[in-house]
């Protein structure tokens, strides 16, 4: 039987994309997270990159790279997470393609956007590639005991940071977007999705935003952990 062991860190998008791929295709698996400001050497031997997710198969053979990951795994099971369907399959890729954009756009707002001004370019080039999403798919209504697609999965780590850095930027990163606004709940009450990142995963990435030194660090050490509440999460709760 072969075994899995994915490592890689509690907040990254990439590695929860991958965890929530072995949860909804049942694969047992092993997981380790590393500080990634402070990698294991037995990790960057193992990382031809440097970066995570790793998956180790049978404790003899390596993958790196989300993507690359998550097709191996859906080749390898019994039921595939895209559709059947060949054209829909390919939009579905053309549509996670977005979503990679929109993940390196966040990650300009947690590193590099400095302004204001930066921080607007930003927000608008994000709305940009959701009009996209928008036009081009209808989210079904994700139920607690729905079995996840792989857009589902790949969303669900898009959509999971929005609701505190909308409330550290005071700004409604789903305005004009109610089907976004509805599929992303959804998926923050689905258990899959809840599960591929510690219970405390809203306090760790205030505490992680607030480390570096962007106009959005800025504004999220402003604001108490306790006086948050993430209206996203289901059921509303505080950062404590």
């Amino acid at each position: 039987m072969t075994s899995y062991h994915l490592i890689g860190h509690r907040l990254c998008p990439y590695v929860q994309r991958v965890a929530m791929v072995l949860a909804q295709s049942r694969v047992a698996h092993k997981r380790t997270d590393i500080a990634l400001d402070a990698k294991p050497d037995w990790f960057l031997e193992l990382s031809p990159t440097g970066n995570v997710p790793v998956l180790v198969v049978d404790d003899e053979r390596m993958l790196f790279e989300a993507a690359a990951i998550c097709q191996y795994l859906d080749a390898m099971c019994w039921k595939s997470l895209y559709s059947a369907d060949t054209y829909y399959r390919a939009l579905e890729q053309g549509v996670i393609a977005i979503a990679d954009k929109i993940l390196a756009l966040t990650a300009d707002l947690i590193y590099r956007d400095l302004s204001e001004q930066a921080v607007d370019a930003t927000i608008h080039a994000i709305h940009m590639q959701m009009s996209i999403v928008s036009n081009l798919i209808t989210p079904s209504i994700i139920f607690e005991d729905k079995d996840l697609s792989m857009l589902d999965i790949v969303f669900a780590t898009v959509f999971r940071p929005f609701a505190l850095i909308s409330i550290g930027l005071n700004r409604d990163l789903f305005a004009g977007f109610p089907g976004l606004r509805g599929w992303a709940s959804g998926l923050a009450a689905h258990q899959t999705v809840r599960n591929a990142v510690p219970a405390t995963y809203h306090r760790e990435m205030h505490e992680f935003i607030a480390s570096k030194e962007g106009y959005l660090a800025k504004r999220i050490r402003m604001i108490p952990q306790n006086e948050i509440t993430l209206a996203n999460d289901t059921p509303a709760m505080k950062l404590v």
